[in-house]
This record gives C-alpha cells, structure tokens and sequence, in this order.
C-alpha cells in the first residue's frame, strides 16, 4: 500500500479525534458549568421573590387593612441555556406553623369568644437541581436560606441569636411581633350634669377596639411543583363584631417565638387605657404566666367591645 493514500486517512481521523476531543470537553465542562451559572440565576430570582413577598406580609399584617392583595410570581425551575433547554424544577408550599401566636378571648353576659391567632412559613424546594440543593423558607417575618432540605440560616442575619435579638429587643421583626394584636379605646367625654352646672366625665371608657390578625394557609392552594412559574399570592379580609356585655378580656400565648413581644405589647396598650380610664378597665387575675387579662366592668358605665379580626390567607398555585 502506498503511504500517500495512507496519509489523508490519518489525517481525516487526526481531526475527529481532535473534535471528539473538543465535543467531550465542552459537554463535561463548558455545558453544566453555564447551567449552574443559569441556576444561579434562577435561585437569586427566587430570593428576590421571597424578600418581596416577605414585604407584602408585613404590610398585610401591619396595616390591618381590609381586601388587599399582593401576588409575586415565583420560577420554580431553571438551568436552561441556548444549547441546553434542560430545566430543573421546583416546589412551593403554604403550612400553617404547629403553634398559635395568641389565644384571644372574650366573655361576659353569656358570651364566650376565642380566637386563635396562625401564622404560616412558606418554603421553596428545588428538584434535579444543576447546582446546590438550595431552597428558601419564609417563618415568623425572615426568611432562611436552606440546603439539601434540613440545613439553614437566616438569609439577612448573621445567625439565629441576632434575628432572636431582633424579635425580643429592637427593629422590624419586633415590630412585626407586636402588630399581631392591638387595642385602643374612647374615653368619655359626655358632660353631665352635676351640681356645680355641667362637666365632663373623666376616667371611663365607652368602647374598646381589638384587632386581631390570623394568618392562614389557604386549604385549597397550598402547594404547587412545576419547572415553569408559581405564584405566591395573599388576600385579606375584615370581619368585625361588637360585644355590649364583654367583662372579661384575655390574651395567651405558648409561642416561644413570639410569646412574650405579643403579650408584653398587648399588656403595655391596656396599661395605657387604663390610665386614661381607671373607672372601667382594671387589671384581672391571669391563671398563669403566659395569660394577660383585663376587666371591663360594665356597672360603672357601659363599654362596647369591637372585635376586628384580619384575616390574611396565602396561598402557592
């Protein structure tokens, strides 16, 4: 056999080897290392998502506002490139937290109301992921990043003791603690007449507002998992009651969370009513320490009691 003819055949395999070589080369490296780039992506959107829905329930909550909504769509999967359409996928879920924030009750003249006060934690949990197992998980007003499903921190703190700080000592996780109830109250103002002529009536109450806000998951849409868009979504609603024979007004709460940052609130507003109206509102005797009550006493002059509670469902479709 000649060796000319020998020569481009060698030639011809020189080259697919070489491009074989490069076609393997840009599979194992180039390939998923621009999916995890396009993944990294995707989870900062994701982030970006929970700190704004984070926002919304904040507000929600804060305001006690009636028929708000807020929506944030939320991509469930990513990955995908120009030469890779590949998409990896993800979960959103809503769960109702296993523990109340409070237990609001109401009784007198034969009435007895109680309402127990829900939060929820929101969570993302990436599938066939092309990069870290990383998901996020919105609890009790911050939101932690997780990985592999069981591992996380705090995604704005620097660990557990600061957002502990936050929630018992300062900032807007207090803040966000204590708008879960709120009171205020009229004072009477109506003169009367006395036997010096006309004056005021100073120290009674004659209403007493209570807002009470529930957050609850939505028992119809609590969960989706796609590769393509979900969407966190929140809904409020105002449901209000007035009571004309309420006596007795009591707040508890087991919640180690947020336990104390509710009641010591809710406690310091009734200390301020009672200030300005010590003939109608005292202090009662709470079965233990974790309850706070208040009596409203009804034979001194009549005090209406107003329950607003807001309710705010969240919902993953």
């Amino acid at each position: 056999m000649r060796d000319d003819a020998i020569a481009p055949v060698i030639a011809v395999m020189l080259i697919l080897a070489a491009l074989v070589t490069l076609l393997s080369i840009w599979n194992a490296i180039y390939v998923p290392s621009m999916k995890e780039s396009a993944e990294i992506e995707h989870l900062q959107n994701v982030e970006t998502a929970f700190v704004h829905f984070s926002s919304d329930i904040d507000q929600a909550v804060s305001s006690h506002q009636d028929s708000l909504v807020f929506s944030e769509p939320v991509p469930l999967g990513g990955g995908d490139t120009l030469v890779n359409q590949l998409k990896s996928s993800g979960a959103l879920s809503v769960q109702n937290e296993s523990e109340p924030i409070y237990a609001l009750t109401l009784s007198g003249g034969g009435t007895q109301t109680t309402i127990n006060g829900t939060i929820v934690n929101v969570s993302y949990e990436p599938v066939s992921n092309f990069w870290q197992d990383q998901g996020y998980t919105w609890q009790y007003g911050y939101i932690n990043v997780t990985k592999s499903g069981f591992l996380s921190t705090p995604l704005n703190y620097y660990n557990m003791t600061d957002v502990q700080n936050e929630i018992n000592s300062h900032g807007s996780l207090q803040t966000f603690a204590q708008s879960f109830v709120a009171v205020s109250a009229t004072a009477n103002t109506t003169p009367l007449l006395t036997t010096n002529g006309y004056s005021v009536q100073n120290g009674n109450c004659t209403s007493i507002d209570i807002l009470a806000v529930n957050v609850s998951a939505s028992p119809q849409h609590n969960f989706v998992s796609s590769n393509g868009f979900g969407t966190l979504k929140l809904t409020s609603s105002v449901n209000t009651a007035s009571y004309p024979d309420i006596t007795d007004i009591s707040l508890g709460s087991d919640n180690v969370v947020f336990g104390n940052v509710t009641l010591n609130s809710w406690n310091q507003s009734f200390e301020n009513i009672y200030a300005m109206c010590p003939h109608n509102i005292g202090e009662g005797n709470p079965t233990d320490g974790n309850t706070i009550q208040w009596n409203v006493i009804q034979g001194v002059s009549p005090v209406t009691v107003t329950l607003h509670q807001v309710n705010i469902v969240v919902s993953a479709s």
